[in-house]
């Protein structure tokens, strides 16, 4: 019976989920700046609702980009103090599928192609474009970030779902068959895209695992091209 604890604090929302045997529950509060206080309470109290201890969970699982700085910051330091303090692999996904995912299900879609967008401020996005069929998402291109001019120019056609805020920024180019600025990820959709994860060997213990920041690695590169030149 695997047991899968899974948290997300990458954007304005903080959620815990608890995957047991198959059943997942969880806790979701949508407050901004309130993660700190939060999380570590929600994982308590999710842990005591399921009469187990910490050591009795299997793997930790997290959003590790892109996404707030503040909010990956948080959300991996709680993951670092469980991951060693009960000597416990990790699964870090990508915030962009679980948002995808989370889209596909409150969306009730069958199958289509899903373009998750969160706002990353200095007029950019971070952007994916996913699959979705069968119950879960797979990339159909690389998770990145641009300025919404140069997403509407990719020529990527119509998707069947865009979610996310920063879909706003997208609206007067781009269209898609709907929309929902609102939504955030959630750490239920973490669980199932962890469990797929952990099916297929996934885990990395916490000292193998990095955020990704996306805007961080480009403007890297960016400078190392310069030196370069």
């Amino acid at each position: 019976m695997t047991t899968i604890l899974a948290l997300d604090t990458a954007t304005t929302a903080c959620s815990v989920a608890l995957c047991r045997g198959g059943i997942t529950t969880q806790r979701f509060v949508s407050t901004p700046r309130e993660h700190t206080r939060l999380v570590l309470p929600m994982v308590d109290e999710l842990l005591r609702e399921a009469g187990i201890s910490l050591k009795q969970v299997d793997a930790l699982a997290f959003t590790a980009g892109p996404g707030s700085f503040t909010g990956l910051r948080i959300g991996f330091g709680v993951i670092q103090g469980l991951a060693f303090g009960a000597d416990l692999p990790v699964i870090p996904v990508s915030t962009l599928a679980t948002l995808a995912l989370a889209g596909a299900r409150k969306a009730q879609l069958g199958s289509g192609c899903i373009l998750p967008a969160l706002d990353a401020r200095m007029g950019e996005i971070y952007w994916g474009l996913y699959r979705y069929q069968s119950g879960s998402v797979e990339p159909l291109m690389a998770d990145q970030v641009a300025s919404p001019q140069r997403v509407i120019e990719w020529g990527i056609g119509i998707p069947d779902l865009g979610v996310g805020d920063g879909w706003p920024h997208l609206v007067a180019g781009l269209s898609a068959a709907r929309v929902d600025a609102a939504l955030t990820p959630d750490a239920g959709c973490v669980v199932e895209l962890a469990r797929a994860e952990f099916s297929r060997g996934g885990v990395r213990s916490i000292d193998q695992v990095e955020l990704t920041y996306i805007r961080n690695e480009v403007s890297w590169k960016k400078r190392k091209k310069i030196r370069q030149s």
